[in-house]
């Protein structure tokens, strides 16, 4: 069974740094799937994602759900642990990953001292703390091959990496941090060696989804034409072999054609959203409405928000909800409702984020999915599409849940700054945590805000590092200080989500200074929308107030600074 042997075998990533030598930040294990062992086993299954994008409004309170924490956890968690054991444990924690690269002598630690830093206060202080954690522990690079980087772990496969790739990309979205722009571009190279440049090879649609989505996101982030060829492509490859109009439309989980999930068809609906946006064609947009109306008709119950697991070949179907499918769900419907601006889409986001919170976890903090080396990482995926919902649509109570949640995974970090996916309990010392458990309360940080701090009114200056999403630029210097916004690609730009224009709203004010005389552009929606303003930035060392007069906008939107020329640095305070 694939499963199996693939849980038998070290990843290749492990074997060709192993024999080309690396140069470590730490090292440890991994493992990989309850949800395949699920499906394989028992004809129903689990997998999920979810992304970012946006502008929209609704309202901001949840509904009083009843439920248990079993619905989300014990559901798979018993069908899923009992031939899961070995993945898990067996291979997953003490393989090769930490015992056989220290072995290498080539482990080495990257951060000097196991004490956290006391001035770590905010929770985007405490995001890039932990991921700087995760990469020293788990993140390698090859020494041979230079600019090629792996995350370390010795039973996953394809689908983990791909999300743990999501949360790097994450990471740079929202800080515009050089070491994450850079790694963006070295975990590809590391995933094209290990995995080729056409994933058909692979039977499993979903796995080719998540990596898919990656590409799309890589691709905005850098400009780099390889990332959006490889997201077209593959986008293609599944579309192609997994629609079909068996049990009324629905794309196949595997190529087998067995059963229709959740993991496959939210995450596929997401990456044609992404993929209709890059390139303005509204035929992706169109298959992600032909997905999502399949979705929402058998697998997803409109009165409580629960999205199910999958609907198999013989008509049954797993009702069973998972984070990553209720995540991906709602980050699906989100994108839908900002290209569409239909409140159906956003009533959806909203129900299935109540079904989460409220049903799933009673209002508390998520404390499950640690019975399996699949579920481990499920939170992640959740929390990186409930960010999108809550920062695109203004869903203030969505964003409060998700930082408790972040809190209460710093809280109960580790000596070393790690963390578990169980993540109101204590995470061990002295103990293997395997990279894709750890990564979920780092995701689960690198999703979520102190608060919304963007005010534009004709009183107000905007606050440039309140930026929600970075694209194409690198940003140095302390928050507090002078800051340095580098273009790396043309149109490089910052995102100011849900941004609310007030009546008197007449022009907006910026400090800033560049290196030679420049001009940037102010854009509504998107980084090549609406042109609000031309505006004239000075050269000079010391940033001063430059503003920008705009005609009359209303209602909510996404505010863009985007710097048209490469090369072009601006400073700002």
């Amino acid at each position: 069974m694939r499963f199996v042997d693939k849980l038998k075998r070290p990843a290749l990533g492990m074997l060709l740094v192993l024999a080309l030598g690396t140069t470590a930040c730490g090292g440890s294990g991994d493992a990989d799937g309850a949800g395949r062992e699920t499906q394989n086993s028992q004809g129903s299954g689990a997998e999920s994602d979810r992304e970012e994008s946006g502008r929209a409004e609704g309202n901001e309170t949840g509904s009083n759900g009843t439920g248990s924490n079993g619905t989300g956890s014990s559901g798979t968690g018993s069908s899923g642990t009992g031939s899961n054991g070995t993945g898990s444990n067996g291979t997953g924690s003490n393989g090769t990953g930490s015992n056989g690269t220290e072995e290498t002598g080539t482990k080495e630690s990257g951060t000097e001292e196991n004490e956290v830093k006391k001035d770590i206060v905010t929770i985007e202080d405490k995001a890039y703390e932990s991921l700087s954690r995760f990469i020293d522990t788990y993140y390698f690079q090859s020494k041979m091959t230079e600019g090629v980087g792996y995350f370390m772990g010795d039973s996953f496969f394809f689908w983990e990496p791909a999300e743990m790739y999501e949360m790097v990309i994450d990471a740079y979205e929202h800080t515009g941090d050089e070491r994450y722009y850079e790694m963006i571009r070295e975990i590809f190279r590391g995933f094209k060696q290990e995995h080729g440049r056409d994933w058909s090879w692979n039977e499993y649609n979903d796995d080719i989804a998540w990596m898919t989505i990656a590409c799309a996101r890589a691709y905005n982030c850098t400009g780099d034409q390889e990332f959006l060829d490889m997201a077209v492509k593959h986008f293609d490859i599944v579309w192609e072999r997994g629609w079909s109009d068996d049990l009324g439309g629905g794309v196949w989980w595997r190529t087998d054609n067995q059963t229709k999930n959740a993991c496959i068809n939210c995450p596929l609906t997401i990456a044609a959203c992404l993929l209709g946006d890059i390139l303005d064609d509204e035929s992706y947009y169109e298959k992600a409405v032909q997905i999502m109306d399949w979705v929402t008709a058998n697998i997803y119950e409109e009165d409580t928000g629960n999205v199910y697991d999958s609907y198999n070949i013989d008509g049954d179907k797993n009702h069973w909800a998972s984070t990553y499918n209720q995540g991906t769900f709602i980050g699906a419907n989100t994108l839908l409702y900002l290209h569409y601006g239909e409140k159906t889409y956003f009533d959806r986001a909203r129900r299935a984020a109540d079904y989460t919170i409220n049903n799933m976890y009673q209002g508390g903090v998520m404390n499950n999915e640690d019975n399996s080396t699949d579920l481990v990482g499920f939170k992640g995926i959740l929390a990186r599409w409930m960010y999108c919902f809550a920062m695109n649509c203004g869903q203030k109570d969505v964003m409060d849940w998700l930082r408790m949640n972040g809190e209460a995974a710093w809280d109960n970090r580790n000596s070393d700054g790690l963390m578990t996916t169980a993540l109101a309990n204590k995470a061990p010392d002295n103990v293997n945590i395997i990279p894709y458990s750890a990564s979920a309360g780092v995701a689960v940080l690198n999703n979520c805000r102190d608060e919304q701090e963007v005010k534009v009114s004709i009183t107000h200056t905007v606050d440039i590092d309140s930026f929600t999403r970075c694209g194409k630029a690198v940003i140095s210097g302390e928050k507090g200080g002078v800051r340095t916004i580098e273009a790396v690609g043309d149109n490089a730009y910052l995102e100011y989500t849900c941004v609310r224009f007030g009546e008197e709203c007449g022009s907006l004010r910026f400090s800033l200074a560049a290196d030679q005389d420049c001009t940037v552009e102010i854009r509504l929606d998107a980084w090549d929308g609406e042109l609000l303003a031309a505006l004239a930035v000075p050269m000079g060392d010391s940033p001063q107030t430059v503003q920008a007069d705009i005609e009359k906008v209303s209602g909510r939107h996404s505010l863009y600074l985007v710097i048209p020329e490469k090369g072009r640095k601006l400073s700002y305070e």
